[in-house]
């Protein structure tokens, strides 16, 4: 912990404007040979993994995660009502943005020099659109966090510069995003520097690459209500946004998993067929910190007794975050295998004899896998996750495909409808009735959604991508106005080391009316 607490002070009290990867006038020289550029890709693969680590993004994330209790008065509470007290803003409502702009900067390097280095076409287009990815893929992850923000376009050191409006910068992305693709072979065509195949789904491929596409038109698409320049055609923005998903389900790169227990016990794991982008955490424990130090994920909110080895049944009313069986009985209809998997034996534990050590909650067991190790006294000592962090997987592509296409209306309902079975077919769910939510199919995706990507972080960002932040959020959510959400209602504020030496940096204009 006090290794995480170092890292933390150092990106949040660095100066925005002092974002220059180390040694970068040196590359022009450093950056000839395909392993010269492999490498220091390898280096921005290595600061996603740091972003894995910090606790950042689950800011966003807890807003609109699925939970039916948490403590009172907590940062849970406030996240999820929009309530953070004036006195807690700063702390958790706010992060820096630094550990995003250092690899963008580092990507820039890798777009510079590449030109001009003795490489074959096929490596250079390998490393610039691996380039063109990160970039885009950062981007992305900003617009979620912060909204506005700086647009840094080729810069390697960077000079003061106000933001960007969140659809100029989202603009920018799609540009990025599309680049990649097209100058990306699929994942088993990569070949590494010495001639290897490509093992690890970190590497990025044209696949990852229109997975990251169609969601930055969808989210730029769903966006429009509360873009400051809403004057562009977001359909073409869906259409856009269905035509990458369709190359990522089409490439034969990818499947989906047997069932949900093969979902809980390999794809969220990492390395499996369904997984399209993901970043590898598993197994690299104490990788440049003192102590193990796992990667942040929400999960550990609501995870306990039967995945911790030293908790016990009783202990899981006091978890910061807790769902209640009767909630995902229902959810989860009697033939959905999701009510098995992702939870422990949700029916016999929650029968009406077992409440009083229950207390009428469900059991977390869609992830498994934690890192522990016992001490020499015999202690078991629990970390974090021990699972790769998986940006994008198959299921999620064909979820997000069917809402284009209800969006997109017409001739591509029924086809929105076979996405949506897809996955339900695969559950043993139900199929699609067109009686479901009052015959609005574009809600009955959110809520597969919803049921499919339990906890895995996309909630937040598929409310808010379909304007349900009035219905389905709490409290305060409920009651932003349209200029509320123009100003940032919905994300973080900007840490305070961005403005040093930064004049031209403004504060998230709903925030700073709020500290």
């Amino acid at each position: 912990m006090i290794a995480l607490f170092g890292l933390y002070l150092l990106c949040g009290c660095e100066d925005a404007l002092t974002v220059k990867p180390e040694n970068s006038l040196t590359y022009e020289n450093g950056l000839s040979t395909p392993k010269d550029f492999e490498s220091f890709i390898n280096g921005i693969d290595k600061a996603l993994k740091t972003v894995t680590y910090m606790n950042e993004p689950n800011l966003q994330i807890k807003k609109g995660v699925y939970v039916d209790e948490y403590y009172d008065d907590s940062e849970m509470e406030w996240a999820q009502t929009l309530s953070y007290p004036s006195s807690e803003l700063s702390y958790w409502n706010t992060w820096s943005w630094q550990m995003y702009y250092e690899p963008i900067a580092s990507a820039n390097v890798v777009l510079t020099y590449a030109d001009a280095a003795d490489l074959s076409s096929e490596r250079r287009d390998l490393y610039k659109g691996q380039a063109w990815f990160y970039k885009a893929l950062l981007y992305l992850e900003i617009i979620h966090q912060w909204g506005d923000c700086m647009l840094i376009r080729d810069q390697v050191e960077l000079l003061p510069t106000a933001k960007t409006a969140w659809d100029e910068v989202a603009d920018y992305a799609i540009d990025m995003a599309t680049k990649a693709a097209e100058a990306l072979p699929e994942f088993d065509k990569i070949r590494m520097a010495n001639g290897n195949v490509a093992t690890y789904k970190s590497i990025p491929c044209k696949g990852s690459a229109n997975a990251l596409l169609a969601h930055l038109c969808a989210w730029k698409a769903g966006g429009k209500y509360f873009a400051h320049h809403d004057a562009y055609d977001e359909m073409e923005l869906w259409k856009k946004a269905e035509e990458a998903c369709t190359q990522v389900i089409t490439s034969g790169q990818y499947d989906l998993a047997a069932n949900p227990e093969e979902v809980c016990t390999s794809v969220l794991l990492g390395g499996s067929r369904e997984s399209i982008y993901e970043t590898i955490t598993r197994n690299f424990w104490n990788e440049d910190i003192l102590a193990p130090v796992g990667p942040k994920h929400i999960v550990e909110e609501y995870a306990g007794w039967p995945v911790f080895p030293t908790s016990q049944p009783s202990f899981v009313a006091y978890n910061t975050c807790r769902i209640k069986a009767s909630s995902m009985k229902e959810m989860y209809p009697q033939n959905d295998l999701r009510r098995e998997s992702y939870f422990y034996k949700l029916d016999s534990m929650s029968h009406d004899t077992l409440l009083p050590v229950t207390g009428g909650y469900a059991y977390m067991y869609k992830y498994r896998k934690f890192y522990t190790e016992r001490t020499d006294d015999g202690y078991i000592m629990l970390y974090g996750l021990d699972q790769n962090k998986i940006w994008w997987r198959l299921a999620d592509i064909y979820l997000l495909r069917a809402e284009c296409r209800a969006r997109l209306g017409g001739s591509y309902v029924e086809g929105a409808i076979d996405d949506l079975n897809k996955i339900r077919k695969r559950a043993g769910a139900k199929l699609y009735d067109a009686s479901e939510y009052g015959g609005d199919l574009r809600y009955a995706i959110f809520k597969e959604r919803e049921k499919e990507l339990l906890l895995e972080g996309q909630r937040y960002y598929d409310i808010i991508r379909n304007d349900y932040v009035r219905t389905e959020l709490r409290g305060n959510f409920r009651t932003v106005t349209n200029q509320d959400l123009k100003d940032g209602a919905l994300f973080l504020m900007i840490g305070s080391g961005a403005f040093n030496r930064n004049p031209l940096l403004r504060q998230n204009a709903y925030w700073h009316r709020r500290l």
